[in-house]
C-alpha cells in the first residue's frame, strides 16, 4: 500500500511521520473505498504535482480555482520572498495594503475596497455591509449557489422560499432571513419584484461553479434593475469568477454592475486572501467614511463591525500584489488565451462524447470546466479515480481549471486520460456505448482470419488480430473502413 493510501486507511485522523490527515469521505462508497485515498502532495511547480510516492500528475484542480498562473510562478516567489526578508508584522497598517486594495479598484472599476482572509469572510461582510446600509435584514440566495463556509450561506430550498440547513450542526434558527429560489428563473424574478421592498441584498454568484454552462445574462440584467430601483444591495459572488472568466470578471463578461463584489482565490497568488469592493455608499459602512485633519469633519456613515488579527497580512499582500500587477500588465489577453483553450478542451471531450455514446458533456465558462453527467448510473463516479490512476489530478464532480502554465501536452494528457478511462468504464458496461448499426456504414475487413472489430480510445475503429497469448498484433496500416465518415459510428 501506497504511503498515501495508507495515511487516509484509519479514522477518523491518522498520523504519518511528521504530519496528521484526516480520512477522506469525499463520494465515499464501501464499494469502492479500496481505491478511495487522497494525494499527499510533496512538491508542484507550473502545471504539475508530485505526491510522496513519487507520481507526477497534471493537476485539473488547480486548488480549487485559486492557482491561474501555475504552482510557484516565479514573480510570486519573488515578491513572497522579498517580503519575508522584510517582516510580516501585524497590527500595524502595512504600505502594501493601499497597493492591493489601489490594484483592484483600477481592474475591477470599484469605489473602494477592504481586505480580509478568505471568499468566505468576504461574503459574510459584504451580507453585514447592505443589512447595516439598507436597514434591512432579509436576502436573497439561489439554488446551486456556493458562498462559503459561514453558517447562514449552508442553506438549501425550503417551502415558500424558506431556508433550510444544508450541512448538520447548522441550525435551521440561523436562517430566518434567508429565501431561497431558483436560478435564473422568471419565478425568482417575480418572487424579488414582490419583496423588492424588504430586501436588504440580493447574493449572486452568477456562474455556478457547479453548473458553468448556465449562464442567464438577461436574468441578470433584470435583477440588476430591480433591486436598483427598490434600493436592495446586489452582492456579486467573485470568488472564483473574478479576475478569471475575463480581467473585470462576470461584472465585466455580462454587462452589469453590482453594488458589492467579492473575490478571492486567483488574486491571492497562491495564499489565502479575500476582498469585498464596490459602492462608496456601501463599503464606507466598514469605516464610516472619508475624514480630513484640520478641520472638523468625522466619520458620517453608520458603522458595522468587521475585523480579525491575520486580515492584510504583509506575506499574502506580496503575493497579491505581484498577482494583481501580472493581471494588470498580460491584460485581456491572458484570460483570452486561456478561454480559448479551454472551449477547445471542452468542445473536443463534449463531442468525443456524443460520437461514442457516453452521456457526459463538459460544462465550462472561461477556464472553468466541469464533467456533466447527462444520465446517472451506479458508478459513473469510477471515472474520476481512473483519471487519477492515469496521472491527472482530480476529485470526483468537482469543477476543474485551466492555467496560464498548462501547454498544449497537458491539455493532450487530461483529453487521453478522459477518453481512455471513459472507454474502460464502458468495455465494462458501467456507461452505455453507442450500439453497432451495421445498415449504415459498410466496413472493409481486414483479410486475415479472426480479425475484429474495435475502436481505439480516440473513438476511430480499427481491425486487430488477437494474438495467441490475449494480446493483439498491430493494427493494419491503412484501417481506414471504406464507409468513410459514417465509419465513425462503429462501436
Amino acid at each position: 500500500m501506497s504511503s498515501a493510501r495508507a495515511a487516509a486507511s484509519s479514522s477518523p485522523w491518522t498520523t504519518g511521520p511528521t504530519w496528521p490527515i484526516r480520512a477522506w469521505s469525499n463520494g465515499f462508497r464501501p464499494l469502492t473505498k479500496e481505491i478511495a485515498y487522497q494525494i499527499v502532495v510533496e512538491r508542484s511547480k507550473g502545471s504539475k504535482l508530485w505526491d510522496i510516492d513519487g507520481n507526477e500528475y497534471v493537476d485539473a484542480l488547480n486548488g480549487f480555482g485559486m492557482n491561474m498562473f501555475g504552482w510557484q510562478p516565479d514573480f510570486v516567489q519573488e515578491a513572497v520572498r522579498r517580503q519575508l526578508d522584510a517582516g510580516y508584522e501585524i497590527g500595524p497598517q502595512h504600505p502594501l495594503a493601499a497597493d492591493v486594495a489601489g490594484l483592484v479598484c483600477e481592474l475591477t472599476g470599484s469605489d473602494r475596497a477592504a481586505l480580509c482572509n478568505t471568499g468566505s469572510e468576504a461574503v459574510m461582510a459584504a451580507l453585514r455591509i447592505a443589512r447595516t446600509v439598507t436597514g434591512r435584514s432579509t436576502v436573497v440566495v439561489f439554488t446551486g449557489s456556493y458562498h462559503g463556509t459561514f453558517d447562514e450561506v449552508l442553506v438549501r430550498a425550503g417551502r415558500n422560499a424558506k431556508g433550510l440547513s444544508a450541512a448538520p450542526g447548522v441550525m435551521s434558527g440561523m436562517f430566518g432571513d434567508i429565501r431561497v429560489l431558483d436560478y435564473g428563473t422568471p419565478e425568482a424574478l417575480a418572487f424579488i419584484r414582490e419583496h423588492a421592498d424588504e430586501l436588504a441584498a440580493v447574493l449572486v454568484e452568477p456562474v455556478q461553479s457547479r453548473r458553468p454552462d448556465f449562464q442567464p445574462r438577461e436574468f441578470l440584467h433584470a435583477l440588476r434593475a430591480i433591486t436598483e430601483q427598490h434600493g436592495c444591495c446586489l452582492v456579486f459572488d467573485e470568488v472564483i469568477t473574478g479576475f478569471r472568466v475575463a480581467l473585470g470578471g462576470a461584472q465585466a463578461l455580462f454587462g452589469v454592475r453590482a453594488d458589492l463584489a467579492t473575490y478571492g482565490k486567483v488574486i491571492g497568488g497562491g495564499f489565502p486572501i479575500g476582498v469585498v469592493a464596490g459602492r462608496r455608499a456601501y463599503m464606507d459602512a466598514l469605516d464610516g467614511g472619508a475624514w480630513q485633519y484640520g478641520d472638523d469633519s468625522i466619520p458620517g456613515v453608520g458603522v458595522t463591525y468587521f475585523a480579525g488579527t491575520f486580515v492584510r497580512h504583509p506575506l499574502a499582500l506580496a503575493a497579491a500584489k505581484a498577482a494583481l500587477t501580472h493581471l494588470k500588465e498580460a491584460g485581456a489577453a491572458l484570460q483570452e488565451g486561456l478561454n480559448q483553450r479551454t472551449g477547445a478542451m471542452a468542445d473536443e471531450l463534449s463531442a468525443w462524447c456524443l460520437e461514442v455514446g457516453a452521456p457526459i458533456a463538459i460544462g465550462r465558462c472561461g477556464s472553468l470546466w466541469r464533467v456533466n453527467w447527462l444520465e446517472e448510473h451506479p458508478l459513473q463516479d469510477l471515472l474520476f479515480a481512473m483519471m487519477r490512476s492515469r496521472g491527472i489530478h482530480i476529485l470526483d464532480n468537482f469543477p476543474c481549471f485551466l492555467t496560464s502554465a498548462h501547454g498544449a501536452q497537458d491539455i493532450a494528457a487530461i483529453q487521453a486520460a478522459f477518453k481512455a478511462s471513459v472507454a474502460e468504464l464502458q468495455e465494462s458496461d458501467f456507461l452505455p456505448r453507442r450500439a453497432p448499426s451495421p445498415l449504415s456504414f459498410e466496413v472493409r475487413k481486414d483479410a486475415r482470419d479472426g480479425s475484429v472489430l474495435a475502436r481505439d480510445v480516440d473513438g476511430q475503429p480499427f481491425w486487430y488480430v488477437p494474438a495467441a497469448d490475449g494480446g493483439a498484433l498491430p493494427a493494419l496500416a491503412d484501417p481506414a473502413p471504406a464507409g468513410g465518415a459514417n465509419a465513425k459510428a462503429v462501436a
